[in-house]
């Protein structure tokens, strides 16, 4: 764990560094679920509140609505469970702050290294066809052993009409689309 060389201080002598209630800090909690950090007593939640979430390794922000309580200071105001219990409220905070959650939010992603399939394969779902295409004067390169689906002699593959394929006695057949 680093080590914290210095005084914890606030640009305002009057306000606390930290509050605690319930033995939490209010505004910094640390969960081991999504459902332990929603069972969070009203008491000790606030708007911004920081949440690591050990099952995942990931600090979280809430930045949500909060309810008005006539009389009460504005750090006192409560998050009620339906903002609180709201995925869409909570952030996750770091990396390079693109928010983006899926790739797909990403029109034009872009490597910044090599990729690497972890044992998995590049499959159209939706039975759509996948397509490389290079820009301007670029080629695909096949860089490697390229290795043809088999199909018996006596029934070449219909679907495959205007594509590559191999049959069983090692006969490769292109196709024009």
């Amino acid at each position: 764990m680093p080590e914290f060389n210095g005084p914890l201080s606030h640009s305002s002598d009057s306000a606390k560094l930290l509050e605690l209630a319930l033995q939490q800090t209010r505004g910094i909690g640390i969960f081991n679920t999504v459902s332990e950090r929603n069972s969070l007593s009203e008491a000790n939640r606030s708007s911004p509140y920081l949440a690591y979430m050990c099952n995942d390794d990931t600090l979280y922000v809430y930045d949500g609505p909060r309810q008005s309580v006539v009389g009460l200071e504005d750090k006192y105001q409560l998050v009620d469970n339906s903002d609180w219990q709201n995925t869409s409220n909570w952030t996750a905070v770091g990396g390079s702050g693109s928010g983006l959650q899926n790739v797909v939010e990403d029109t034009t992603p872009q490597l910044g290294g090599d990729l690497d399939i972890n044992g998995q394969s590049i499959v159209s779902t939706s039975n759509q066809d996948i397509i490389f295409t290079p820009n301007g004067t670029g080629h695909v390169n096949l860089d490697g052993v390229v290795e043809f689906k088999r199909f018996p002699v006596a029934s070449p593959p219909t679907a495959f009409a205007g594509g590559m394929y191999a049959d069983e006695d090692d006969n490769i057949y292109f196709g024009v689309n």
